[in-house]
């Protein structure tokens, strides 16, 4: 199976909360004025210029361990996750490339200030657009897989020990160029805040693991910690793919 999936531009737009946390002020209750104005603002843009797509391609385990291998680096927690999965299938997914292009003008043009809220709107609506593939992805399971204690979350190069050589391996299989995501010598995505990896379904179990390996004390968001949370409080068989956060 390969299927692009049409992302809606409401299901992916941050509340308030997310892009304060996204800044750090997650336990600010009151703004100013101005960061009010700021906020609203970039909520606009967002809800204007996203344009938000998604694909996803089943993978077997054999050729997603080709893949994983990256240069050789590569480190637990995915490795035990992976051979525990139902479905796999390789995912990449972007906001468009209007909204990061509008994001960096703002930087250029002397307009900074705007240029960091809209960065967070968009980290923030990078979170949502993982969830939602996930979510797409448990939607077009067979019927036998999808089930109370069934779950997906998403794996990233880059991030919990895949090496983000193994990047190339990933584009090479995918070919996410179709709906406008490449990858340059870097091995950073464009447009930025685009997503990859894999999309990993079964028992929530399986993705319970502590952030204590060799590259946990280097990382600061901790984002599997939240992620983790999410999956907990997260019914996929009402949740998906079509309701809103």
């Amino acid at each position: 199976m390969r299927k692009i999936i049409e992302l809606k531009v409401d299901d992916l737009t941050p509340t308030r909360m997310e892009v304060l946390e996204a800044q750090g002020m997650a336990n600010r209750q009151t703004l100013p004025p101005a960061i009010e104005g700021l906020l609203e603002k970039a909520l606009d843009l967002f809800r204007k210029l996203a344009e938000p797509k998604g694909l996803l391609q089943d993978v077997t385990l054999p050729d997603f361990e080709s893949i994983y291998e990256g240069n050789g680096n590569c480190e637990a927690p995915v490795p035990m996750i992976v051979p525990k999965a139902d479905t796999l299938a390789l995912f990449a997914a972007t906001l468009g490339s209007p909204l990061i292009e509008e994001s960096s003008n703002l930087f250029t043009k002397g307009g900074a200030s705007l240029g960091f809220m809209l960065d967070a709107v968009n980290t923030s609506a990078a979170e949502r657009m993982g969830r939602l593939m996930c979510r797409n992805f448990f939607g077009l399971l067979p019927e036998q897989k999808r089930n109370g204690n069934t779950r997906v979350q998403y794996y990233c190069p880059g991030h919990c020990g895949w090496e983000i050589a193994g990047q190339t391996k990933l584009f090479a299989t995918l070919k996410p160029e179709e709906i406008g995501v490449t990858l340059n010598s870097r091995q950073v995505m464009q447009p930025i805040k685009s997503l990859s990896g894999v999309l990993i379904a079964g028992n929530l179990e399986i993705h319970r693991f502590q952030p204590a390996f060799s590259f946990c004390p280097q990382c600061r968001e901790r984002k599997c910690v939240s992620r983790l949370r999410l999956l907990e409080n997260e019914n996929l068989i009402t949740d998906a793919p079509w309701k809103t956060f």
